[in-house]
Parts: structure tokens; C-alpha cells; sequence
């Protein structure tokens, strides 16, 4: 690969999207273009993206970049990280009937809640790798046929965000093994739909896209007038995030454990094998590509924690937060913080959870309240750590990756000081885009040697991880506590 070929990479979160461009050794070349945006959200658990609205931010950006790279570069593919799990659906004219679903979407928890309870969900977990939970689509389509009976009726195909995106651009409906394998239809190893998971979600296996990682060319009209350096090279299915966020930081194989701490947080492992068995309800696993499979523990909670508690914070405590943050001895606050602000997947995958702050009382200060937020992410990474090590042993470098590790100085520390291992915090901040650029590196058999560069690595304090040690069981104790008490009112609506 020369120094003037490269490819494009494109990455579609829930919050933001970006697009940049990459050399052979998976260096970023130029701007990274940038588009924000928020989901639609409401006090009874939506979160969803309007298609349009978020294909056209995608559009602007690739109009954006591609006016500033020079007609030198040759770009010779284009690869896609887009976030798993998302759902909506077209009808015989191809028109959406559903805004995009995200995996935020808690809506379908009651039908999550009665599958789990009925006890097919073991079964399912088994089949598919996705536990039974209002993130993955046997749930939300269960509910949008009792709920929007009309559009569900209409609606001719099921499809990811990525799939119907590529269906605008290229005018065929299909979908990736990997995004198929997030959404709970599909079977792990046989890399094709469920028919006993599509029953459970009650709709017919031809409203469902072939499942093919063969990249598409030739963008249809007017995209491929509007780009046309875009138009014949080839773009390749779409991507889960979380893998690509693991191959941009070089955590490739089983010695090696992503903790992502962005919106939401993590811990991921990707590795190579012929088929694969998940031997813990709590972990979730899907497929990188044919070949690959990334697996580990899903967080809702995260940076959304940490800002909710930045928002009690005065403007003078908000300058130096860190810097107050790091004078406070650790779990010294007398609280005990459940940082579930968008509910609760691993391991217990339970419907319904919110956030809750028990110990506060009138001595209890912002920054106070915002240590314990932070503390308490770092338990939660702590508690799904030592389940992950028992599902799936070994001895692995922590790899710390995402917003939440670069841009705070004390967070990283006390997430080491919680799991009481080091961290090796990635310099590659944007690792989803990264990785959906190396992956198509390595389709088209191109690129030299990668470097994955380390920021800094972060060594625990053993007094502190004693005092979290404590700390942990005492979280614990109280999420078992909210556990029972959600169970008790699931069963009075029963």
C-alpha cells in the first residue's frame, strides 16, 4: 500500500458520528469530521434517532470531508462501526415505519421481563449470545406488535440503522454477520437466523435481510454523483462498535480486556474461533466477522453517571473537579451509589432499574456525591471483572479505552484502584473509527506494521483497593436489595 492510498473510515454512535481517513499503517490522515446529536427520549424509557435526520448529518460529513482531501489520495474502501442492537422497519415502498430503536430503549420491558420469567431466556442466551432484555429485538418486537399494531403490520423488513443505511445508498437489503448477530435472531454459530428465536419474536423469517459480509459497490443515484471518488470502490457491511473499538486498540485475542468507558461503559474481550459457548447468563456475546467473536459484559452506566452529578456541582467546583475529586480519601462520603441513569444490563439484565444514592444526608457535599458516582462505575467494573474472570479464565492486560479514561485525571486511578490491577490507558481516542479502518485493512489484504500507542499506564494502590474491596460488597448488597424489591413489584402488576 502506498503512502497515498487510504481508506475511509465511518463511525455512527448514539450520541455522535465521525468520518476521517486512514493510511496503510492505520494512521488518521487529516480532519476527523464531526456531527453530534441527541436521541429522543421520554420519562417512559424511549430513545430512538430519526433516520433521516441522522443519514443526513452522516451525508454533510462525508460532503465535508471529501471537499477537503485532496484527489491525490486514493481511497480504496470504506468501513463502518455503528453501535449494535438498533431496530426499525420498511414497508413495501421502502419507507421507514419506525424511527431507529437504539439499544437505550427500555420500552419493551415488560415483554423482556415476561420472556425471562417464562423461561425461555436461558435458551435464548444459548442460541443467540444475547441475553433476554430490552436492548435486543425478540423484546421490542414482541412489544411493537401490541403496541403499534398498524406500523408493525406494514412493515415488510426488519433492519438495523446500518442496513437501512446501506439500503439508501446501494438499493439492496441485506445486513452484516455482525449486526445480525446483535440482535438476538440470530444464531452464534451458525451465522444465520433463528427460526425458534424469529417465532418468539413473532414475525416470519422473510421479513428478515440475507445475512452476507460481501462488501457493495456502486452507489446508487444521487450518491454516487454526490461523492463520485465513493461510487465503485467497495464498502463493507457494517461493524459492531465494540469490536472495532478492541482491534483500534490492539486487543485482538484472549489475553486481552477492553474497558470502554464512554456514555456507557464495557469490558470486552474479541478473539478467533470455529464456534463458541457462553457459560454465564450475565456475559453477552456476537460475531466481529465470520471468523471472530467479541464477547464480555455490557455497562449502561458511565460518563452519563458523571454527568448527572456534574450538574449539583457550583461553577467554582466544576473548574478544579478533579483536582477536589483527588483530595477526597477514597470511599470516605458514607455513600453507596447504584449509577443505573439508563437502566441495567450485566450481569443481572433486569428491567426497570434506576439510579439510587443511599447515605446522603445534610452534610453531604456535591463533590462528594460526585466522587461516589465516579467510585461507584468503578465497582460496577470491579464486580462484572471478577464474574468475567470466572466465566472465562485467564490472566489478561487491561486495555482502558473511551472518553471517561483520557479526558479525567482521577477517573483512571480510581478504576485501577477498584479492580486492584493496572491499566493500560489507549492514546487512540476515537478506537471504533480506528478499528473499522483496520478491519478494512485487513479484507483487502493491505497496510504495513500497526502501532497501538499507550498513553500512560495506571498502577493501583493497594490501601485504596482494600478500601473498595469493602466498598464492593457493600454496593452489592444494596443492588441485590433493589433486585428484590423490583422483583416484588413485577410480581404485584402481574
Amino acid at each position: 500500500m502506498t503512502h497515498s492510498t487510504y481508506v475511509l473510515a465511518i463511525d455512527i454512535g448514539s450520541s455522535s458520528l465521525r468520518a476521517a481517513l486512514f493510511d496503510g499503517y492505520g494512521r488518521q490522515s487529516g480532519e476527523c469530521i464531526r456531527r453530534g446529536y441527541s436521541l429522543d427520549t421520554d420519562a417512559m424509557g424511549k430513545a430512538t434517532l430519526d433516520a433521516d435526520t441522522l443519514f443526513n448529518d452522516l451525508f454533510g460529513a462525508l460532503d465535508e470531508l471529501m471537499s477537503i482531501t485532496p484527489d491525490r489520495l486514493n481511497i480504496t474502501g470504506v468501513g463502518i462501526s455503528t453501535f449494535w442492537h438498533s431496530l426499525t422497519g420498511i414497508n413495501d415502498r421502502q419507507a421507514a415505519t419506525f424511527p431507529i430503536i437504539t439499544w437505550a430503549d427500555g420500552r419493551s420491558a415488560h415483554e423482556a421481563a415476561a420472556l425471562k420469567y417464562s423461561g425461555i431466556g436461558r435458551r435464548l442466551h444459548a442460541l443467540t449470545g444475547c441475553p433476554v432484555h430490552s436492548s435486543y429485538w425478540p423484546a421490542r418486537l414482541r412489544w411493537l406488535a401490541a403496541q403499534h399494531a398498524t406500523a408493525f403490520a406494514q412493515t415488510r423488513y426488519w433492519l438495523s440503522a446500518a442496513d437501512l443505511l446501506f439500503l439508501r445508498l446501494f438499493g439492496r437489503i441485506g445486513t452484516s454477520v455482525s449486526m445480525a448477530s446483535g440482535s438476538g435472531l440470530c444464531d452464534l454459530n451458525q451465522k444465520q437466523w433463528s427460526r425458534e428465536a424469529i417465532g418468539i419474536a413473532r414475525i416470519k423469517p422473510e421479513q428478515l435481510p440475507p445475512i452476507s459480509d460481501e462488501p457493495l459497490r456502486g452507489l446508487v443515484a444521487p450518491w454516487g454523483e454526490r461523492w463520485p471518488r465513493l461510487a465503485a470502490i467497495p464498502w463493507y457491511p457494517a461493524w459492531g462498535d465494540g469490536a472495532c473499538s478492541n482491534i483500534g486498540a490492539g486487543a485482538n485475542s484472549l489475553d486481552s480486556l477492553v474497558l470502554m468507558l464512554g456514555t456507557s461503559g464495557s469490558m470486552r474481550m474479541v478473539w478467533q474461533a470455529d464456534s463458541v459457548s457462553v457459560p454465564d447468563a450475565g456475559l453477552w456475546c456476537y460475531r466481529v466477522d465470520d471468523k471472530r467473536f467479541a464477547g464480555g459484559m455490557a455497562l449502561s452506566e458511565g460518563g452519563n453517571a458523571a454527568a448527572w452529578a456534574r450538574q449539583l456541582l457550583d461553577k467554582e467546583s466544576a473548574a478544579d473537579i478533579d483536582d477536589r475529586v483527588a483530595a477526597l480519601a477514597p470511599d470516605a462520603h458514607g455513600l453507596c451509589v447504584l449509577p443505573y441513569f439508563l437502566g441495567s444490563r450485566s450481569p443481572q439484565w433486569s428491567e426497570g432499574r434506576t439510579a439510587a444514592i443511599s447515605g446522603i444526608t445534610a452534610a453531604t457535599t456535591a463533590v462528594e456525591i460526585y466522587r461516589a458516582m465516579l467510585e461507584s462505575v468503578g465497582l460496577r467494573f470491579a464486580f462484572l471483572k471478577n464474574r468475567l474472570d470466572r466465566a472465562w479464565p485467564g490472566k489478561r492486560r487491561i486495555i482502558a479505552t473511551g472518553a471517561g479514561f483520557l479526558r479525567s485525571s482521577v477517573w483512571p486511578q480510581i478504576v485501577a484502584d477498584c479492580l486492584g490491577e493496572s491499566l493500560d490507558v489507549s492514546d487512540i481516542e476515537e478506537g471504533s473509527l480506528r478499528g473499522a479502518a483496520l478491519l478494512v485493512l485487513e479484507k483487502q489484504g493491505q497496510g504495513g506494521e500497526i502501532e497501538f500507542p499507550v498513553n500512560r499506564t495506571v498502577y493501583p494502590n493497594s490501601g485504596a483497593h482494600e478500601r473498595y474491596k469493602i466498598a464492593l460488597e457493600r454496593q452489592a448488597d444494596f443492588d441485590n436489595h433493589m433486585i428484590e424489591m423490583l422483583k416484588q413489584r413485577l410480581e404485584e402488576l402481574r
